[in-house]
């Protein structure tokens, strides 16, 4: 019985529905073009329709997991009347029919004399297994006449070590390549068609610029992971492989779970999920509970174990740590809450993102990495549990480069990124970027995409996952500016109303995004999630003097034994003649700093003239009749 060609524009409509985006583009540019540069995620494992060329609708679609793109294309070129060859440096040449090889070495014994010249040697295609053989030999084959023939390139990117400094070997190797372009022929049947050449690449850019600029006859095309819709299609074929039990599985609202929860996954990384589903004997319907199995070896949710009444005492802690700041610490503890309760995706479709993002602004030293070491202590037990990278450090052109790893074949590839391999060794953790306006601008791509996608990739390939995380940005923007000379001055001072003060740092905040990095996109990525710390004010001071003096109290007692003694009357003295305005304009660091100049030096020198038994109690007070070159109460010490 005679099989009946199928419709092409019938033809056209399942592939429309069947093949991801490059295939469709790849089935596009068949009979336009003569070579095709495949890159991107060419190490993939693919599902493809088997029977795409039969199938009469989308329902009839067979799809089955095909090990690597190699296979994909040859059943792929195969299905479409190709005879297919492939080569890599490796192992040379491979073909899938038992009489295929004969075939093609017909095929040389057929051309031109001219041409054939050069094969009359070759007994097997393993002859010409050399690379510039087989590039010689790839070329006679695609200027065949009698059979459509499409060869297989694999490792493209190492035909040469530096795409524009090629020597004269590899010259001519790509010299080859675009030749063999030009003598490709054409068959004109019912639908024309191409002999053609397929390079596997790692990335275009590993191709010589002018093998592929104002070629007609070539054509660059990404293979990208699964889209939207290729996810979709994925579970709507495999839902039945994963765990039975536990509910439905064509719930529409479950196929979009699925579909959110799996944004950037290869469709190697698809599979595993249905491997891990099976093992843990997880149904379909705890899809996030496989998923974070996947990206973080957990199977409970971290946030979600977290004290509740630990969480609902938070903010009374915190202010009795973090003083004078109690719009930033409500901010932050909703945040927490939020995220104990699994609250901070609900109305996004991207579950994927960090749990909260927080952006401490406004004067130095007021307390914006206290509170995130405030907060690491709350949710870990433990203050360095803290994740830190001082931006500073990463002001230069490579500085993307420290966080995510350099690419294979360069210095410190094995290492793998600071911030990449941190995060994967401890997804569960609280992020600071500190003082972000001094990063280099490359760095706030990586920003973007942790914010809006909550993953990155290193060098080496490997993804970090950023949504167990919570991440807090600092910034000094807007304490200083340029006035009419050209001079850096402060923008704002001690004393300044806090509206005036936030006004002014989300202005500078603003302007540093929009007009000094051209970045707006970033500034929307933070939405409300800026905090601006006010100055310390009085009588915040106090408190925090307070708080030094007794830390100092609290350590002697432990580490040496020693009792240390201060009065209200030393507090107030101290605070009246020592912390001027213009030490609390330098916030909390500037009291400590005035308690580490007077009163520690002041004791180290009083200790070093006793005796170490007498050490045991003394007190520290201010001598009113003996003044410094300040006029200052001078601080002094006795025995107690």
């Amino acid at each position: 019985m005679a099989v009946t060609a199928p419709d092409p524009a019938h033809l056209r409509k399942i592939k429309a529905m069947a093949f991801p985006k490059w295939m469709r583009e790849l089935d596009r540019f068949l009979a336009l073009k003569s070579e095709i540069f495949l890159h991107g995620n060419i190490y993939d494992c693919f599902f493809f329709p088997i029977n795409y060329a039969s199938a009469k609708s989308e329902a009839e679609l067979q799809f089955v997991n095909v090990p690597d793109i190699k296979s994909v294309l040859r059943m792929y070129l195969q299905a479409e009347g190709y005879m297919v060859c492939y080569y890599d440096l490796l192992d040379g040449f491979e073909v899938t029919g038992k009489n295929d090889e004969e075939v093609l070495l017909s095929l040389l014994r057929g051309l031109p004399p001219t041409a054939r010249k050069a094969f009359t040697g070759i007994k097997s295609l393993q002859d010409a297994a050399q690379l510039p053989d087989a590039l010689s030999l790839l070329r006679a084959l695609v200027a065949n006449t009698q059979t459509p023939i499409a060869g297989i390139v694999n490792n493209a990117s190492r035909f040469a070590s530096q795409p524009n400094e090629l020597d004269n070997d590899e010259r001519r190797h790509f010299l080859k390549v675009i030749r063999a372009a030009q003598e490709a022929r054409v068959f004109y049947q019912k639908e024309q068609k191409r002999n053609l050449l397929i390079f596997l690449c790692d990335k275009l850019s590993d191709i010589p610029s002018w093998v592929l600029i104002e070629n007609p006859l070539s054509k660059g095309i990404e293979v990208q992971k699964p889209s939207k819709e290729d996810r979709g299609r994925f579970f709507d074929t495999q839902r039945s492989e994963f765990f039975q039990g536990g509910g439905p599985v064509d719930s529409p609202k479950l196929r979009g779970t699925f579909i959110d929860l799996t944004d950037g996954f290869s469709s190697r990384e698809l599979a595993n999920l249905l491997t891990i589903s099976e093992r843990e004997e997880l149904p379909a319907s705890r899809i996030d509970v496989i998923i974070d199995l996947y990206r973080y070896g957990e199977r409970e949710k971290f946030w979600e174990k977290l004290d509740l009444e630990r969480v609902k005492d938070a903010e009374t802690k915190l202010r009795k740590r973090v003083l004078g700041q109690d719009a930033a610490i409500t901010k932050s503890i909703d945040i927490i809450r939020r995220a104990s309760l699994g609250l901070h995706a609900i109305d996004q479709k991207k579950a994927n993102r960090p749990k909260g993002v927080l952006f401490f602004a406004g004067p130095t030293g007021t307390g914006k990495t206290e509170l995130a070491k405030s907060l690491a202590e709350l949710i870990f037990n433990d203050e360095d549990a803290i994740m830190r990278f001082d931006m500073s450090e990463y002001n230069d052109s490579n500085s993307d480069v420290k966080l995510i790893g350099s690419p294979p074949g360069y210095v410190g590839y094995a290492e793998g990124g600071q911030l990449t391999r941190r995060v994967r060794a401890k997804p569960f953790s609280i992020i600071l970027f500190d003082e972000i306006e001094k990063a280099h601008s490359i760095v706030f791509d990586k920003f973007l995409q942790i914010l809006d996608d909550g993953r990155l990739t290193d060098g080496k390939g490997d993804t970090a996952y950023f949504g167990e995380a919570l991440i807090i940005f600092t910034s000094n923007l807007g304490a200083f500016k340029e006035d009419e000379n050209g001079e850096v001055v402060a923008n704002f001072k001690w004393g300044d109303k806090n509206e005036e003060v936030v006004r002014k740092v989300m202005l500078a905040i603003r302007n540093f995004f929009t007009m000094k990095l051209n970045r707006p996109e970033i500034l929307n990525r933070f939405g409300d999630s800026f905090v601006v710390f006010n100055y310390i004010e009085r009588p915040v001071d106090r408190l925090i003097l307070q708080k030094a003096l007794d830390t100092i109290r609290t350590n002697l007692a432990e580490q040496k034994h020693w009792q240390f003694h201060f009065d209200e009357k030393f507090v107030e003295t101290f605070r009246t003649h020592y912390l001027t305005n213009d030490v609390l304009e330098m916030g909390g660091r500037g009291i400590n700093n005035r308690v580490e100049t007077y009163v520690k030096n002041a004791m180290a020198n009083f200790l070093f003239s006793v005796s170490a038994p007498e050490r045991r109690s003394f007190e520290v007070y201010c001598d009113d009749k003996s003044c410094d070159e300040c006029k200052r109460p001078r601080i002094a010490f006795r025995l107690r």
